[in-house]
């Protein structure tokens, strides 16, 4: 038989020009590609694996640029609502030490961090008493919340505190020192 079909003298000529041809020869790619997908491989590893640790380091470094103002506050039931007046500000000292208003009265704390963990001591207040409405009350449940505070994560504009079952208790806005 004359028409026996050789794979080998096919060239896919009488294949129509919109159908893939199967048996067309793939572009062989230069060593430049291989080069770049290798720097695309580097640069990956690099941001994932020795930017993030060193973010973590100095997240607690971050606290102590800047003093805060709280903008919001989980309540009793635990979800988060706006901070009422008067301003509640906290300012973290690179010594350790985190002092601010609470709201009524004056406090301090010590605090240490290690990544994104945190654990600040039981604050100490002055001993003033506020007679408006809702003052002395949001400052207890400020320092409770402060107090219970395990973890945190901070920009440069925003920084907030989470507690150990990971929901929020505090944030706050950047103010200038």
């Amino acid at each position: 038989m004359t028409d026996e079909y050789d794979p080998e003298s096919d060239t896919g000529a009488n294949l129509p020009e919109d159908t893939d041809n199967p048996c067309r020869e793939v572009p062989k790619r230069g060593w430049y590609f291989y080069f770049a997908l290798a720097l695309m491989g580097c640069l990956i590893f690099l941001v994932v694996f020795v930017n993030v640790p060193a973010m973590r380091a100095s997240a607690g470094g971050t606290m102590t640029t800047t003093g805060w103002q709280l903008q919001s506050i989980a309540n009793s039931s635990g979800e988060m609502e706006p901070a009422g007046d008067p301003v509640i500000t906290a300012r973290f000292g690179r010594d350790g030490r985190i002092s601010g208003f609470a709201g009524c009265n004056e406090y301090s704390a010590t605090y240490t961090t290690n990544d994104y963990a945190i654990r600040i001591t039981s604050p100490v207040t002055s001993l003033k008493y506020c007679p408006d409405p809702g003052v002395m009350e949001q400052e207890t449940r400020y320092l409770k919340n402060l107090n219970a505070t395990t973890e945190f994560r901070v920009t440069d504009e925003a920084l907030k505190f989470y507690n150990k079952t990971g929901k929020p208790v505090l944030a706050y806005t950047s103010v200038s020192p």
